[in-house]
């Protein structure tokens, strides 16, 4: 009986994309595909708490500016050592009450994360999905089930998320295209995941 069993040394990816980009089919179909051996680290469980006054001095929700890397690479530090960490169990809180224990696989998923070098120092595997600006606008508006945000997502979501395209998306080992339907891009995943032998 071995008293000392090895730690688990995960295997980080860092799933990263503009708004409504797809990031998130992409993580649902590999929880499904590895279940048991997989977690998910969202990176806005990390943002910054914000008054509105502070907000209207930056790109607001959409800056790098808006997250706390300390705390998120603190915690993906951790599990990269196979050691248990805390998280916030939702957005905009100081309150880090969500157990999270290392697996083989540890997703963190972020339209911004390929923007903070320390951060993506950690990662093992970087995937970036492409999306079109039209999609991004139709799909935030299905999600968010009304027109009233279009504004803001033709004034703010669009374009700031543009400036910090180009320099995440040369970071990625995988370019998906989240311009696709829901099953192609599934083939897609399976097509280039699988190559990676990752478990």
């Amino acid at each position: 009986m071995n008293l000392f069993p090895k730690k688990i040394k995960p295997v980080i990816v860092g799933i990263c994309g503009r708004s409504c980009s797809g990031k998130s089919e992409v993580t649902r179909f590999l929880e499904k595909k590895y279940k048991t051996n997989i977690v998910r680290i969202p990176a806005d469980r990390f943002f910054k708490i914000f008054n509105t006054q502070e907000l209207d001095k930056t790109d607001g929700w959409e800056s790098p500016n808006s997250i706390r890397w300390d705390r998120l690479i603190y915690s993906i530090e951790k599990l990269k050592r196979g050691e248990s960490t805390h998280i916030p169990s939702k957005g905009w809180t100081e309150v880090f009450d969500q157990l999270i224990e290392p697996k083989k696989i540890i997703l963190v998923e972020g339209y911004l994360i390929f923007t903070n070098k320390e951060l993506l120092n950690l990662f093992d595997k970087k995937i970036w999905v492409e999306v079109s600006d039209q999609n991004i606008l139709w799909r935030r508006i299905l999600r968010d089930g009304n027109t009233k945000g279009a504004d803001y997502i033709m004034d703010k979501v669009i374009p700031i998320s543009k400036k910090y395209e180009k320099m995440q998306r040369k970071e990625a080992d995988i370019i998906l295209d989240g311009n696709k339907s829901k099953e192609e891009l599934i083939k897609e995943i399976e097509g280039n995941i699988g190559k990676w032998h990752i478990i």
